[in-house]
């Protein structure tokens, strides 16, 4: 039976417990995935189980799935993005143990503190970010209709040298 997430869990009891959380997060409530957002609207959904494997390792497990608009790069124009991020961690007390892992699982580090979930699926949307947010190829283009490498002024015969006026400045030359 899944329970709505609460703020905080003890993770090695929940484990013990097979405790599970489903349910819905609201964007606003994830300060720090609100700075790479062109708008903080919208919802988190997540899923999240705690178990044991076969090896015995304590499991939490699930997905968090996302949709929400970032800023492309390319046009700084909103770009819809969609994200469904799997987890499989596994619970660990240090780094020896983490090198122990099967590839299929991250090492979560804990201690004997509680855990803030809503932080840990905070940390999975931020994971699953694209390094540059952009339009597929050929969807938009750089602001004022320049294309990469292209020139603004094309047809005007003179190159533009964006740098001129510091040399003028180096000079002493006043305008």
């Amino acid at each position: 039976m899944s329970v709505p997430l609460p703020d905080f869990i003890d993770p090695w009891r929940a484990v013990d417990a097979g405790s599970e959380f489903e349910g819905v997060l609201p964007l606003s409530n994830l300060s720090r995935l609100g700075g790479f957002l062109k708008e903080a609207e919208g919802q988190v959904q997540y899923r999240l189980a705690c178990s044991r494997d076969t090896q015995g390792y304590g499991v939490l497990s699930g997905e968090v799935r996302a949709r929400f608009v970032l800023t492309c790069q390319r046009c700084m124009g909103p770009l819809d993005w969609e994200i469904a991020s799997p987890l499989a961690l596994a619970l660990v007390s240090g780094l020896d143990e983490a090198r122990l892992l099967p590839e299929e699982l991250d090492p979560l580090l804990v201690s004997r503190e509680p855990i803030r979930l809503p932080d840990l699926i905070e940390d999975e949307l931020l994971l699953a970010l694209p390094q540059i947010a952009m339009h597929e190829p050929g969807d938009c283009s750089p602001p004022g209709g320049r294309e990469e490498g292209g020139n603004d002024q094309e047809g005007a015969g003179e190159k533009v040298h964006p740098f001129a006026k510091l040399g003028d400045w180096r000079l002493g030359v006043k305008d």
